[in-house]
């Protein structure tokens, strides 16, 4: 049992996290807007979980999730610059 309730729980995670970045795919019908939106939900997601990251292991909430977008941009970055 302890199993498959681990099981259910790392899938509800990786569902839960990668999600919010496919909407923008659903709803929208060229992919490149597409791809830019889901951009943008990414880095807010990362802002908001280096937020609650600084918050939990006592650091600078704001300098911690603003770490994380410019850690995200420079990904984001070097992922157009090859060609996504």
């Amino acid at each position: 049992m302890d199993d498959w309730l681990g099981r259910h729980r790392r899938f509800s995670l990786v569902f839960f996290s990668t999600f919010p970045v496919v909407i923008p795919f659903i709803f929208m019908r060229n992919a490149g807007p597409a791809l830019r939106v889901s951009n943008v939900v990414a880095i807010v997601m990362l802002f908001l979980m280096g937020y609650a990251l600084g918050r939990m292991t006592g650091r600078h909430r704001w300098l911690v999730g603003i770490s994380m977008v410019i850690l995200g941009s420079i990904l984001v970055g070097l992922t157009i610059a090859l060609g996504g």
